[in-house]
């Protein structure tokens, strides 16, 4: 069976919808369903991130004798994010690109295409997806009223952050989610759409599926214990914020 046979556009939802249970789910179930599994990876290559920033100060600190800034978080956060955008730049991008699908469509048996001619999206227009996935997270991130370092906000001049560039990179990402959007930014940035897939490896295999829920596990584990850094590093201010506004 080709891809043309094999593939059915997001549009047409009727009489296609896969059922799991007594539930339908339609290519908008599936898609956000999708992003969660790949926003649990993306918690996995935080953790990585996270965990190599924490090894090298250790090291540090062995030859230095400085333990006070093991524990420093924002090292940890930006460390953390630039594994998850690499990831996000691959999984989502050149991965997506090249094979079809992020492992959480892949996942969801869904593929990503060229939008009109169903055509395989390629490295290329894969990588610019990915990349603009990745620079929207970041500024995401960037939204959050409490000065998180980011990768944009480290390797840019102040004079170049715009607080409102954060926004709308944060709208830019859920607008599209909330509504249920056919073709989100993303998919307009590269000239995409998302449809199913069908075929023998529509979708992945179940002892894998076994591997990545241990996978996702580790990921939720490792970013709540950054985040448990973070709060410990802010906690002597938070009592004091109605006084710091």
């Amino acid at each position: 069976m080709n891809d043309a046979q094999d593939l059915t556009p997001a549009s047409d939802v009727g009489g296609e919808e896969r059922t799991l249970g007594e539930e339908e789910r339609t290519v908008g179930d599936l898609r956000r369903s999708a992003l969660a599994q790949d926003v649990l990876l993306f918690c996995v290559a935080f953790t990585a991130g996270a965990l190599v920033v924490l090894v090298a100060r250790i090291l540090g600190s062995a030859t230095t004798g400085d333990v006070w800034t093991l524990g420093r978080s924002d090292g940890l956060l930006l460390g953390g994010l630039v594994a998850g955008e690499l990831f996000v730049l691959w999984n989502n991008g050149l991965r997506q690109g090249v094979r079809g699908h992020s492992i959480g469509k892949h996942r969801e048996s869904l593929r990503v295409v060229r939008a009109g001619d169903g055509g395989p999206t390629g490295a290329a227009r894969g990588l610019l997806r990915g990349l603009a996935a990745a620079v929207l997270i970041d500024l995401a991130v960037a939204a959050v009223p409490i000065g998180l370092p980011t990768v944009l906000r480290s390797a840019t001049p102040d004079a170049w952050h715009l607080g409102f560039a954060a926004y709308l990179g944060l709208l830019a990402l859920l607008v599209p989610l909330l509504l249920g959007m056919h073709r989100g930014v993303l998919d307009r940035v590269a000239g995409t759409e998302v449809v199913r897939a069908r075929g023998d490896d529509a979708a992945t295999s179940v002892p894998r599926r076994r591997a990545l829920v241990v996978l996702d596990v580790v990921g939720v584990v490792g970013v709540l214990a950054v985040c448990a850094a973070q709060l410990a590093f802010m906690w002597p201010l938070l009592w004091r914020w109605p006084g710091l506004l």
